[in-house]
């Protein structure tokens, strides 16, 4: 109720809730100020990168699509997840620290995983779960050359760790997540597949935090530059000095004075011929291990040196 022109604080979050809510926003009170149009350029980036990476493991056409994203938490996580699934987890330290979490249902881990292996399982178990590993392990490395590319830091994650889940309960991740979500299609194996990643949200603010550092002092060296423009600028008379050569001359004899005694005691290998045989191509073959052949040269005449 509104008395004397005034509003009610329950009034005023009322209002608030009800703008963000015509805006379209996704973002919770504890959104953690993460700028939403960096949120959703990583996000594009990693899945760009992963589905490039996909299609060169699977030598298929792979698209990544429908990319959206949201603050939350595991409950979140949980509502965009079902079925058994595998589970890649990958930390992060250096300019960024953190975990980042991929799900992939069970249809597509045992697709992806049959091109690791060469061969397709029925059912999810180790095996899938370590080719799964590797192909993480390609898809992760392939985004987070790109991240660094494009927002800069200096960071290295650990290797990729993957384990089968039941089903989405047993999803288990605390604080707030920056959730990614979207669907993915493989050539000739699967169509709009769930495509479901989480981040942690400090890590997400601390890669958003290296783009705005390092778009900060570029702006920095680029009036530092401005200033100092005048140091730059080319001299309008420049000296010329035409290049001299001196004059070719014929060498003279070098005679050589080395002393041919210091190779003397330098050893060399020799082959002596103790003699030769002829015998048919019959005789040839029949030879083995203790075969006696008859030289021509008797003992006692002179050896030919090779």
């Amino acid at each position: 109720m509104i008395s004397d022109g005034a509003l009610s604080q329950d009034e005023i979050e009322a209002l608030l809730k009800g703008s963000d809510e015509a805006f379209g926003g996704t973002e919770t009170a504890s959104d953690g100020n993460v700028d939403k149009q960096l949120f959703n350029e990583a996000a594009k980036i990693i899945a760009d990168n992963q589905a490039f990476s996909l299609s060169s493991i699977s030598t298929k056409t792979v698209t990544i699509t429908n990319i959206a994203t949201t603050i939350g938490n595991t409950t979140n996580l949980q509502q965009m997840l079902s079925g058994k699934m595998v589970e890649a987890k990958v930390s992060y330290t250096g300019s960024i620290s953190g975990n980042a979490y991929y799900f992939m249902g069970e249809k597509e881990s045992l697709a992806i995983s049959s091109f690791m292996m060469g061969q397709k399982e029925e059912i999810l178990n180790d095996m899938v779960a370590q080719a799964l590993k590797e192909a993480f392990s390609q898809m992760i490395g392939s985004s987070d050359s790109a991240l660094t590319s494009r927002f800069g830091g200096n960071f290295t994650n650990s290797p990729v760790e993957t384990s089968i889940l039941e089903d989405a309960s047993t999803i288990n991740i605390s604080g707030s997540l920056a959730i990614v979500n979207g669907t993915a299609t493989i050539e000739g194996e699967f169509e709009n597949a769930p495509y479901v990643f989480a981040m942690e949200l400090p890590l997400l603010q601390a890669l958003i935090g290296n783009s705005k550092s390092s778009s900060g002092n570029s702006a920095s060296n680029s009036n530092s530059g401005d200033s100092n423009n005048n140091e730059f600028q080319p001299s309008n008379q420049l000296g010329v000095q035409h290049a001299e050569f001196n004059s070719l001359m014929p060498a003279a004899d070098i005679q050589g004075t080395g002393n041919i005694g210091l190779l003397m005691d330098v050893t060399m290998n020799m082959t002596v011929e103790l003699g030769r045989a002829t015998m048919t191509i019959r005789d040839i073959l029949g030879l083995g291990e203790g075969s006696i052949i008859e030289l021509q040269k008797l003992a006692g005449e002179p050896v030919d040196l090779l």
